[in-house]
């Protein structure tokens, strides 16, 4: 097994390549909304829980309440009983609302931006909206992709912000560069991700937990605010739509790369391999797994569970892979590395030896990739000079959770759920 080092000037050729992206972190059933909290959390103190007493760093404790009320925690409250949780957080289950009040939701969610219209290229992007009476002030609420809202990750809403009744408000990614945009936080487009929003009382208003492959075009609520979390057309800014492509149903629409059976008379001789036969995944993207290349230098192991990346040179002949590629993207014949931020590009002097098993980090330290693989499935290919595809492999959900691998090792393994972990050294079965 070797962990591939590289020199200080491979460093600066690796960083002038790799560009990063604040969304990586990279699934295909999602949650629904919690809605109204039951909940919140309250940090540590020295006191005893339990004691009916509300010590230093306990909201409450049995009928101590610190003399809040339902609508002290929230104005949206108009009355009704507030409790306190055998774990010292205030519970808002007894509560009651104001028919006249606002009710604002999370309501759309897009991991990869949109690509027209007026957040064309902003990245990706969170709406709110409001299915309530009235118009509710946002100062102070916030939005995080972690429920224990770290400040490095946390939109704070500024005073003056609103949300009128019927209205949406959409967040896009800040961009560190120009300053322009409000989270501080993207979206994976692989991996799961909780979106968590609370008011200034710290009460958690409304939560989704989603995959973020889901969310790759759109993810949102029909109708706006208080229905079912479904796949759905781009919409920011207005109503929501349900999704006009259906991915599983054996057929080609809008955008989609393949679809059951229909690959669009792509093979795997016009994906740029030598032979094989190509598939197309449960997500709608081209599987070229079982795709041949020619070459001795294969993708042979992977664990999404640590993102780690085994290649394996099964040839006599040491394989100099400088310059190659190393990708989540979908394998596409038209790849553009310089539109792949998130890819690893081997520096100078990136020799596989004959035999040689190499593992490869998540990380961006010199010879680690940045991209993450998603458990509910991914992909990855590794592409020659000539963005010539060498080696793919595609999984499923759960397919890599413990170690997915060719059994035997090298390009004539067939890939295996549930293998026995060995990167670095001979695969081993379930």
């Amino acid at each position: 097994m070797r962990t591939l080092t590289l020199p200080l000037a491979a460093l600066l050729a690796l960083t002038a390549c790799n560009g990063s992206n604040a969304a990586t972190e990279d699934t295909t059933a999602a949650s629904q909304s919690t809605g109204d909290a039951t909940t919140t959390d309250t940090p540590t103190g020295a006191g005893v829980c339990g004691d009916g007493t509300r010590d230093e760093g306990e909201g409450c404790d049995g009928d101590d309440l610190d003399g809040k009320t339902c609508q002290d925690l929230d104005p949206m409250w108009s009355g009704g009983a507030l409790q306190c949780s055998a774990d010292c957080k205030y519970v808002t289950s007894g509560c009651e609302s104001d028919p006249g009040a606002a009710q604002v939701a999370l309501n759309e969610v897009t991991s990869k931006g949109a690509v027209d219209g007026p957040f064309a290229d902003k990245g990706d992007a969170i709406e709110l909206t409001n299915v309530g009476a009235g118009a509710i002030d946002l100062a102070g609420w916030k939005l995080s992709d972690d429920p224990t809202f770290p400040v490095d990750k946390t939109y704070v809403f500024p005073a003056g912000s609103s949300l009128a009744k019927g209205a949406f408000f959409v967040l896009v990614e800040l961009n560190p560069d120009t300053m322009e945009g409000e989270l501080p936080f993207g979206i994976s487009s692989s991996k799961e991700e909780t979106l968590t929003l609370a008011n200034p009382s710290d009460v958690v208003v409304d939560q989704l937990i989603v995959q973020g492959a889901e969310a790759a075009v759109s993810y949102c609520r029909i109708p706006d605010g208080s229905g079912a979390w479904q796949t759905c057309d781009l919409t920011l800014g207005t109503a929501n739509k349900p999704a006009s492509v259906t991915c599983g149903n054996d057929k080609l629409e809008g955008d989609e790369t393949c679809d059951g059976t229909q690959l669009g008379d792509l093979d795997c001789a016009q994906l740029g391999f030598t032979g094989g036969t190509l598939a197309c995944a449960a997500t709608c993207l081209l599987d070229a797994s079982a795709c041949t290349s020619g070459s001795m230098l294969v993708i042979n192991e992977l664990e999404s569970s640590d993102d780690r990346i085994e290649l394996y040179n099964a040839g006599a002949q040491a394989i100099d892979i400088s310059g190659w590629i190393l990708t989540d993207d979908p394998v596409d014949p038209a790849y553009a590395p310089d539109a792949d931020l998130e890819k690893l590009v081997f520096p100078a002097d990136s020799i596989v030896a004959p035999k040689e098993f190499l593992v490869i980090a998540k990380g961006d330290l010199p010879g680690q990739h940045p991209f993450g693989l998603g458990d509910t499935g991914d992909a990855v290919t590794l592409l020659d000079l000539a963005l010539k595809p060498i080696s793919h492999v595609s999984f499923g959900p759960s397919e890599a959770a413990l170690s997915y691998c060719r059994l035997p090792d090298g390009p004539d393994g067939v890939w295996t759920v549930d293998c026995v972990p060995t990167l670095g050294l001979p695969n081993a079965g379930p």
